[in-house]
């Protein structure tokens, strides 16, 4: 049907622009980097750096899940990596529950979900979560009563999210992939960027 062609092209049309706004710092947050799927934009793959606090230099993988349905449906996030958190379940699935109970079509963007995955990370946010809102709730109960044990099991997750089997572990379904930097690969980098400074002078 053509009028239905022309509403799946302006989707995509929408959700183009959208990913493109994703370069203004505004939409996406400083340590999150995304990239879409190449045979699939509704599929957007990121990466999580956590800088500080009790996930302090983690790396986790996720993927956002953009149903055909967007904007009028909101869309979901899976994490990759395994983790230990009170909004994520032990098959991956961050909770939005709390802070979009309803999906606000063209009032909440992804660039919504970005800002509040990175900021479920720290304290203040950790500490106002609702149990009703938390896919894993033995996380959620540590994290109340038992503070020294969370900040333990969460540094783990952060270690092990980092660990070489993991961090460079290519049969996960990610489109973000690391390998790990030679001496002389670095050495090259380094000489492109030390050359590439010389230049713009």
């Amino acid at each position: 049907m053509p009028g239905q062609k022309y509403d799946q092209y302006l989707k995509r049309y929408e959700l183009l622009v959208e990913f493109k706004h994703m370069k203004n710092p505004n939409n996406c947050p400083p340590g999150i980097y995304l990239r879409p799927e190449p045979e699939n934009l509704n599929e957007w793959h990121g990466v999580l750096f956590i800088h500080r606090g009790y996930y302090k230099e983690g790396v986790f993988k996720f993927v956002i899940e953009i149903p055909k349905a967007y904007p009028n449906a909101g869309p979901s996030v899976l994490f990759l990596t395994d983790m230990f958190h009170p909004l994520i379940g032990r098959d991956g699935r961050f909770s939005l529950s709390q802070q979009f109970p309803v999906w606000r079509p063209r009032k909440d963007y992804i660039a919504h979900i970005l800002h509040y995955l990175k900021n479920s990370f720290r304290e203040s946010v950790l500490s106002s979560l609702q149990e009703e809102a938390c896919s894993n709730k033995e996380a959620y109960k540590i994290f109340h009563n038992e503070r020294g044990l969370y900040a333990k099991l969460a540094a783990q997750c952060a270690q092990l999210s980092v660990s070489e089997g993991v961090l460079f572990d290519h049969s996960d379904t990610s489109a973000v992939k690391f390998s790990p930097l030679t001496e002389d690969h670095f050495e090259e980098i380094k000489l492109q960027m030390m050359n590439s400074g010389v230049s713009s002078m």
